[in-house]
Parts: structure tokens; C-alpha cells; sequence
């Protein structure tokens, strides 16, 4: 029973109360003075009356008061039965306690009403997060910020991580503490989500600019590399140069040993071409059998060595293939930013060039642009 339900029924009291009284007056006056008795009679009546029509009136209000109580506790029901089945936590939080928590918000983190009252609610962030919900909560509470509004990582009580997305307004008081109530939403299958998306995004762009076979950069990753190491070549002054090579007699391996064992010989040779360049050279495979070396800040004559150096290393390594040796050797031309092409295109005809002389010239060789024969398999002892 509320405050006002009682005084009313205590008014009632009270007015009965005086009823008695003056009806105990109105009898002992009409044996002292029957005189006035019709003047007392009447007394009694009005305020008989008075009486009665108070009485309506504080029963009216107290079955008001009654019918307000009924819908304040049935709204109370729906309410509470609203944030019971809420599909995101609710939580009130008192300077370093939880006063209130739903359903949900127990399930998110896996503790009971009971063990949340005794746990600091910084202690349900991970440890590398513990500082920035520290912030954003002593923030909210110093009214730094207009709405509470930010994501962590949490800790549930089995130990596995989850991610929290946290929505609250600026502290209002409840029951006379300042208190903030804010949305707790589990987002930890979104952020999984968004993560597996972004890795697959890496990836696909992984494969849009390298040959799925050697893992090397393709023709399409070669042309954007080249344009812009030309760029700054021209910027700073420096030489560039462009090795191609190709392997020899590349088909008749595929028809001898079939196209698996082409395949093992294209991943060895790029193999050897990573194992044999600088971190700053960009290698790619061109197409087919096909390889392309762009080499920064170096020479012609460098150039021209680092492919020397590789046509022995592809002569003398051993590519087996279900048992068999396949002796593999390749031919390489080579052409130098600027005095050979100031553009991609012209740079990689010139050293195309160069190849084909060293395939007219029998292959296993190194030739420069516009011809030059640098190094052959006979003046290398090969």
C-alpha cells in the first residue's frame, strides 16, 4: 500500500471518528437542553452528510489510486518482460558496478545476475581494451561526451573472446545515483564476417596481379610496376634495365614428359629467379614460358650479368620429374631505360628483340639490345 492509499484511509478513520463524537454530544445535549434539540439535530445531519460525501470522494480516490497501481504494475510486467526477451543486453552501470542487468547481457558473457553484481565491469574487457572502456565510461560519467557510443573486445567467463558494440545515453539518476543505461549488441559474428571478407578481398586482389601457378607477378602487375619505376627513374636520373627470358625448347618437354612436368619446370625456374633477384626487382611471368626481370638503378652491363649469372644457374640445375633428369637451359635479352625506350612498351620490344637474336644465335644465351651477343653457352664452358 502506497503513501497516499494510507493517508486517505486514515482521513476516512478520522472522520468517523469525529461522527461518533458529535453524535455522542448530539445525546447528552437533548437531555440538558431540549430546547435546542432541532438546532443540534440539524447540526448532525450536515455534517452527517459531509461526512458522507468526503467518504465518496476518498473512496473514488482510492480506487483510482488502485486502478493506477493495477496499471503501473502491468506496465512494470510488459516492460519487464520486454528487456527479458530483448535480443541485445541492457545494463545499468553505477560508478564501477552493475545495479541492473537483463537476460541477454548475462548470456553475452556467460555470468550469472549474481556473479555480474560482484565483477567491475572493466574486468569483461580484454586486458588490451581495459584502458579504452576505462575512458569512455569515465568520460560518459564526467559528461565529456554527448552519447556513449563505441566497441571492444570482451571476455566471457569460459575465457573466449567476443566483440561488444556499446550504445548509451549521458548519466541520468535512478533511485538517486547517477547511472548510465546502455545497449550491449554481440557483434562477434559480424566482425568474423567482416574479417573473412576482408581477407578474402586481400586474396582475390592476391590473384589478380600474380600467375597462380609460379606465384609470380602476371603481365597486367608487370605494366602498372614498370610505368611507375620509369616514372621515378626518369624523376631521379637513374638506369633501369629489363631482362626477358625464356626457356628452350620449352614444347618439347611438354609433348615428351606431358604438361605436368612443364608445369614443375615453369615453378623451379621461378623459383630460381626469386631465389636470384633483389628485393627491389620486380619478376613476373610474362606468359607461356615466358619471364620478365625488371631491374632498378642497375646497368645494362649489370644487367647483363645478373642474366649470365641466371643462364648458368638454370643450365646446371637439376629438374627431375617422376624420376627422370630434364636438362632445361634458357635464353635471355636484355635492354636499359632510357638509351633503348623511354616507355614500357618500347623497353620490353627492345629486350624482346635481343631474345630473339639469342634463340637465332642458338639459344642459351645472353644477348643485349640491339644484338649484341654478351654471353653463349660456349664462351661459359656450359
Amino acid at each position: 500500500m502506497t503513501d497516499k492509499e494510507t493517508a486517505l484511509r486514515d482521513e476516512i478513520a478520522r472522520l468517523n471518528k469525529i461522527i461518533e463524537v458529535l453524535m455522542d454530544r448530539v445525546e447528552n445535549n437533548l437531555s440538558v437542553q431540549s430546547s435546542s434539540y432541532f438546532g443540534l439535530f440539524q447540526s448532525k445531519i450536515v455534517l452527517e452528510n459531509q461526512v458522507k460525501q468526503r467518504t465518496r470522494e476518498l473512496d473514488a480516490a482510492l480506487r483510482e489510486i488502485e486502478k493506477m497501481n493495477r496499471v503501473l504494475k502491468e506496465s512494470e510486467a510488459k516492460f519487464r518482460a520486454v528487456l527479458d526477451q530483448s535480443p541485445v543486453g541492457i545494463v545499468i552501470t553505477e560508478q564501477g558496478s552493475f545495479s541492473y542487468v537483463n537476460p541477454k547481457f548475462t548470456e553475452i558473457f556467460g555470468y550469472g545476475e549474481e556473479e555480474l553484481a560482484g565483477i567491475h565491469p572493466i574486468d569483461l574487457a580484454l586486458r588490451e581494451d581495459r584502458s579504452l572502456v576505462r575512458q569512455q565510461l569515465r568520460n560518459a560519467f564526467a559528461e565529456k561526451i554527448h552519447e556513449l557510443r563505441f566497441t571492444f573486445r570482451g571476455v566471457r567467463k569460459d575465457g573466449t573472446t567476443v566483440y561488444i558494440e556499446v550504445a548509451g545515453s549521458p548519466p541520468t539518476q535512478i533511485s538517486g545515483h547517477r547511472s548510465i543505461i546502455a545497449v550491449i549488441t554481440d557483434i562477434t559474428q559480424r566482425v568474423r564476417a567482416e574479417q573473412e571478407m576482408r581477407a578474402l578481398q586481400v586474396l582475390l586482389q592476391e590473384q589478380a596481379i600474380h600467375d597462380p601457378l609460379t606465384g609470380l607477378l602476371n603481365r597486367r602487375a608487370l605494366e602498372d610496376s614498370l610505368g611507375r619505376e620509369l616514372i621515378r627513374a626518369t624523376r631521379q636520373r637513374d638506369p633501369l634495365s629489363l631482362i626477358i627470358c625464356d626457356l628452350d625448347h620449352f614444347k618439347a618437354v611438354n609433348d615428351s614428359h606431358g604438361h605436368l612436368a612443364g608445369d614443375e619446370v615453369l615453378k623451379k625456374f621461378a623459383e630460381l629467379l626469386k631465389e636470384q633477384t633483389r628485393g627491389s626487382d620486380i619478376c613476373c611471368r610474362y606468359g607461356g614460358e615466358e619471364f620478365v626481370l625488371v631491374c632498378p638503378r642497375m646497368t645494362q652491363a649489370k644487367a647483363a650479368e645478373r642474366a649470365e649469372l641466371l643462364r648458368e644457374r638454370c643450365a646446371a640445375l637439376p629438374f627431375i620429374f617422376s624420376g627422370k633428369l630434364l636438362l632445361v637451359t634458357a635464353s635471355f635479352g636484355v635492354a636499359s631505360f632510357p638509351q633503348h625506350g623511354d616507355t614500357g612498351d618500347r623497353l620490353i620490344r627492345a629486350a624482346d628483340q635481343a631474345l630473339y637474336a639469342a634463340k637465332d644465335a642458338g639459344r642459351n644465351r645472353v644477348h643485349c639490345y640491339p644484338g649484341e651477343t654478351v654471353w653463349a653457352a660456349s664462351q661459359s664452358g656450359a
